[in-house]
């Protein structure tokens, strides 16, 4: 897969994995379409199925997790550079500030992994919830908007899977190919908005 010149290091790394996936999942159809095809293949399509969607979506929540982490470091770095009292800021925030509250140093915003981590995954809900926390509305992004309806299906596949060990019989190789190419683009417009390069 090409990579656009603007990627984020982050997304060039999923963009990898991503590709690495496509490849297998190609292979794999070659070998169920064989002939003669290959019977480990064919025998057992829905749990290479299974496989590779739980991938795919566990790609996409790291990448999520990830590319959140560094845009939430980002906005760090600006307010501790800023130097800002922490007394100032608490008092401006809340308005009615107790003598036993105050700090007499800088505000830092820091966010840890873990935080992140605890408030979003692949759901897109968790993931515009997390995003406004951040500042960002994902819900104005146009290509997030287009394809917000596959990729919850996807996701709630993933977790029907996880959950209630679900068959995939409905899903082909193809339509992974096919949810690999969707979730990219999504994953390039998370990109771009939170501009990244």
């Amino acid at each position: 897969m090409p990579q656009s010149a603007s990627s984020s290091p982050i997304l060039e790394r999923y963009e990898q994995l991503f590709e690495s996936l496509r490849e297998i999942i190609v292979a794999s159809e070659r070998r169920v379409i064989d002939d003669p095809p290959d019977r480990l293949f064919l025998d057992n399509v829905n749990f290479f199925v299974k496989s590779y969607l739980i991938s795919i979506c566990s790609y996409l929540e790291a990448y999520l997790q990830d590319i959140a982490f560094k845009y939430a470091d980002r906005i760090t770095q600006r307010v501790v550079a800023a130097k800002i009292p922490n007394n100032y800021a608490y008092w401006r925030i809340i308005g009615d500030v107790k003598k036993k509250d105050l700090k007499f140093n800088d505000v830092d915003l820091s966010v840890t992994k873990q935080d992140i981590s605890d408030n979003i995954s692949a759901s897109l809900y968790r993931t515009i919830d997390l995003f406004r926390l951040l500042g960002i509305d994902l819900t104005q992004v146009e290509v997030f908007q287009r394809n917000k309806g596959l990729i919850n299906a996807v996701v709630v596949k993933r977790n029907n899977i996880i959950h209630h060990n679900d068959n995939a019989n409905d899903i082909s190789f193809g339509d992974l190919l096919q949810y690999i190419k969707v979730i990219l683009d999504y994953m390039k417009a998370v990109d771009e908005v939170t501009n990244l390069v």
